[in-house]
């Protein structure tokens, strides 16, 4: 009885250990697909607009794909630069004083649109306007996405979906 038990245990012990590691492995995966084209991002951003330093940088996913980098340029002013995955797109850059901040698309959504909860705000691009996407979750308890205008404070797109 004893025996068995130990074989048991010896055999639970080693699925777990081939479960933790193809977790490890799927997790590093997703990561790395996450964060590719983000080195590359930050080569073109620094090569092609006065970009000097990256602090943080994080990928948009709407109707194109952009790597958004938040930095400094050479006058040490914070700036956004937008870097579309198509290479032949020039980098936006703006100064982040030319634009509505985070907290101010917060405001203009929170008195427009009465959010429930706030899920994520981030920068992002569409149809060449730079823009903040806020996704958060509405009275009647749906996703809902605004898109802010960065210059104007504009919403451009109000999308609601049901969960």
């Amino acid at each position: 009885m004893g025996r068995k038990l130990i074989i048991a245990s010896i055999v639970l012990a080693i699925v777990l250990l081939i479960a933790l590691s193809g977790f490890i492995h799927v997790y590093q995966s997703a990561m790395t697909q996450k964060n590719s084209g983000h080195d590359q991002a930050i080569d073109r951003a620094a090569g092609q607009t006065e970009l000097k330093n990256a602090e943080s940088v994080h990928t948009f996913n709407g109707l194109e794909q952009y790597f958004v980098i938040a930095g400094k340029n050479e006058s040490n002013k914070n700036v956004y630069v937008w870097v579309a995955e198509d290479s032949k797109k020039k980098p936006v850059l703006k100064l982040a004083s030319d634009g509505i901040s985070e907290k101010e698309a917060l405001e203009i959504v929170n008195r427009e649109q009465n959010p429930q909860k706030i899920i994520s705000v981030k920068l992002g691009m569409e149809k060449n306007v730079p823009l903040w996407e806020i996704k958060y979750i509405d009275e009647q308890n749906r996703y809902t996405y605004d898109f802010v205008n960065f210059t104007n404070g504009e919403i451009q797109k109000h999308i609601a979906i049901k969960k």
